[in-house]
């Protein structure tokens, strides 16, 4: 069963291209467009690490990546990219005057750091006597730089992958893609995945990049292609659900594709069926969707829970006249689902909440609600909501975190708005 509905890697069976394809035809041209600085943005979980590993394998490029994290300097950055270089999986580019072609076979053996400093330039890094390989790749990881990388990115299938460069800080960020415009100078495209809000950081590093970066965003996905997995997967296994059922999963899997493939997999789960005959009649009901969306959100992402409750309580709980912590979760439960809102959209939902006269917050809470957000969130180890000033949006930087908090609890009905204000309501009287 993992073989055909599985969230954890990339699905063979369940591929879904979103949009009717138009991302992954969109990541191609950009790669092939030399020297693009190819940007793909969205909130967790919609698919942009799925995306560029498709992609890649259909044109033979393998993944040089580099996960940042806000520890990293700019030289500690360069040095991890070089450091994660596996010769083994990659093959030599014989480049001609139009077009580029891969070399007979895999060289693992004949390149390595040796052939990379070769193409460096040996004297260039003070190794003209050294033989080593390993005194070699010291010398190369010495002063780590992107005029490093370069040679390596244009005579392999390598291509540079960085993840989650908004996690580095501004000051790292500045001074890396200062350095960037190596890459498009020398007609390099690389690949750099972050969150949709924090895409215009990289032109604010380094105006020059302006114009050289294609731009993909993943949205939350619709819920005709979330369908589309569900009906590849059980067609693969023969078997037809209803189409009732189908929507259900779909449109409760909060825009994620993860969540369509573990619900999926969880209506088998919670019948303990792993294998069985073509034929074998199973049937799957509303019910049965009902209880797999509820045990995915407890079983998946059941780390939420202490999250959400300190959350919802909020700083200095005994202190505050509103509820806003909790009132700002509550309207990120209404429909539409939407990943972000921005500062009217707040107003409008808390208006729709229709809460009893003096308990809706005025604008000066709200404000201050979203102004203390981060400092609360990081204080408490967690990252769900990030407030942006700049944009004047609040976005869900985890979409999962929605699903949870729709289905924690065993439901055997659809959720609605009244329901998980009461759950709210009653969990503050008791506190």
């Amino acid at each position: 069963m993992s073989d055909i509905f599985n969230g954890q890697s990339v699905p063979s069976n369940t591929y879904v291209a979103q949009d009717d394809g138009k991302h992954e035809f969109s990541l191609r041209q950009s790669i092939k467009e030399k020297g693009t600085l190819c940007l793909i943005t969205g909130s967790s979980k919609t698919g942009k690490t799925t995306l560029y590993r498709k992609v890649l394998k259909s044109i033979d490029k393998v993944p040089l990546v580099v996960r940042c994290d806000g520890t990293v300097n700019s030289e500690e950055f360069w040095a991890r990219l070089l450091e994660e270089v596996d010769f083994s999986r990659l093959k030599e580019v014989q480049k001609g005057d139009a077009t580029e072609s891969s070399g007979e076979a895999k060289i693992g053996g004949s390149i390595g750091w040796p052939w990379l400093a070769g193409l460096i330039g040996e004297a260039k890094l003070g190794i003209k006597n050294t033989k080593s390989e390993i005194e070699i790749r010291e010398k190369i990881l010495a002063k780590p730089s992107p005029s490093h990388l370069v040679p390596l990115l244009q005579n392999s299938n390598a291509i540079l992958v960085v993840e989650d460069f908004h996690y580095l800080t501004e000051k790292v960020q500045e001074h890396i893609f200062q350095q960037w415009k190596t890459f498009t100078d020398h007609e390099v495209s690389v690949i750099v995945v972050g969150t949709t809000h924090h895409g215009v950081d990289l032109a604010h590093a380094n105006s020059d990049l302006v114009g050289r970066i294609q731009q993909i965003d993943l949205k939350r996905w619709s819920t005709d292609d979330l369908k589309k997995i569900s009906i590849k997967g059980f067609q693969k296994l023969k078997i037809a659900p209803s189409v009732s059922v189908l929507n259900l999963i779909a449109k409760e899997s909060s825009g994620l594709p993860i969540i369509t493939q573990q619900a999926c997999a969880q209506l088998f789960i919670d019948k303990r069926i792993e294998h069985f005959k073509h034929g074998t009649v199973i049937e799957f009901t509303r019910q049965c969707a009902f209880k797999a969306l509820h045990n995915v959100a407890i079983s998946r992402y059941k780390q939420f829970d202490s999250w959400y409750l300190r959350l919802t309580k909020g700083p200095r709980k005994k202190a505050r006249k509103f509820n806003t912590y909790e009132i700002i979760l509550m309207i990120f439960t209404l429909d539409p689902l939407k990943f972000e809102l921005s500062r009217e959209e707040i107003d409008s939902r808390i208006q729709e909440l229709s809460l009893e006269e003096g308990k809706t917050p005025p604008a000066a809470s709200i404000n201050s609600t979203l102004s203390a957000l981060q400092k609360f969130q990081e204080n408490n180890g967690f990252r769900l909501l990030e407030w942006s000033k700049r944009d004047q949006t609040i976005f869900v930087l985890e979409p999962s975190f929605l699903f949870f908090i729709r289905w924690r609890k065993q439901r055997t009905s659809l959720p609605n708005i009244f329901e998980t204000i009461r759950e709210i309501v009653d969990m503050f009287i008791k506190d």
